[in-house]
C-alpha cells in the first residue's frame, strides 16, 4: 500500500514539475530532427524567457529570432526591457540597446551579447555556454538623448534578480 502510493506521489510530482516547466518555457520539443523551442509559439517583439535554464531576452522579428544574454555587456549587471520605450537600459551606465540587442546610445562599448542561437525547421535551437559578443558601437551616443526606461514597468528576464532602479521612487 506504501508502494502504490509512492508511486502515486512520484506520478503527481512529475506531472506538476511538466506543468511547471511547460509554463516556464522550459519543455523541450520535437519538429523532425530539430529539438528546441517552436517560433511559433514565440510572441512577435521581446520576450523574457528561461531556454534550457538559461535567463534570456529573445527578439521575434517575423521568421528571424536573436536570443540575447540579458546583462550589460562585459557585466553581471542585469539590463531592463523598457516596454514603453522600446530599448533595454542598463541601470547602472546609462546605456541603452535596441530590441535585437545592438547599441543605442550610452558609454557601452559595443552591443549586448547574444546567445548561439538558430531555427532549424521552424524550432528555435540554442547554445546556453556559446556566446557571440555585441557589435561594436561606432560614435557615442549620449544616454540623454532618450527618455528614461520606465523603472516602474521595465521587465528582467527570469531567474535574473532585478538590480534596484536608478530612479528614486516618489515616496507613498
Amino acid at each position: 500500500m506504501k508502494t502504490a502510493a509512492k508511486r502515486l506521489a512520484l506520478a503527481v510530482g512529475v506531472v506538476l514539475l511538466a506543468a511547471g516547466a511547460a509554463s516556464a518555457g522550459l519543455m523541450v520539443a520535437r519538429t523532425g530532427n530539430a529539438r528546441g523551442y517552436p517560433i511559433s509559439d514565440l510572441p512577435q517583439g521581446v520576450s523574457a524567457a528561461t531556454l534550457q535554464v538559461t535567463p534570456a531576452f529573445v527578439y521575434r522579428h517575423g521568421p528571424s529570432v536573436v536570443v540575447l544574454r540579458p546583462f550589460a555587456p562585459d557585466s553581471t549587471v542585469a539590463v531592463a526591457w523598457c516596454p514603453a520605450q522600446g530599448f533595454f537600459e542598463d541601470p547602472s551606465t546609462g546605456s541603452k540597446f535596441r530590441a535585437d540587442g545592438s547599441y543605442l546610445a550610452g558609454p557601452a562599448e559595443r552591443g549586448m551579447d547574444r546567445i548561439n542561437a538558430t531555427v532549424v525547421d521552424g524550432v528555435l535551437q540554442i547554445a546556453p555556454g556559446a556566446t557571440i559578443p555585441g557589435q561594436k558601437r561606432g560614435a557615442e551616443v549620449p544616454a540623454t538623448s532618450l527618455p528614461p526606461c520606465d523603472w516602474a514597468h521595465a521587465r528582467f528576464a527570469p531567474g535574473v534578480a532585478p538590480p534596484p532602479s536608478p530612479t528614486p521612487e516618489p515616496a507613498a
